[in-house]
């Protein structure tokens, strides 16, 4: 039984391998709003 539940473990960790790879491009996205508020900043003073 316990055999069959390292199976279904195995499976598991490659889903989470292609959900690190979303959390990549998502980092993608923060770089550039830190650039949108640069120049708001730029406005402020």
């Amino acid at each position: 039984m316990v055999i069959t539940n390292t199976n279904y473990q195995l499976p598991i960790t490659h889903y989470q391998l292609p959900i690190t790879n979303y959390p990549l491009p998502i980092t993608h996205y923060p770089l550039p709003i830190t650039y949108y508020l640069l120049p708001i900043t730029h406005y402020q003073k």
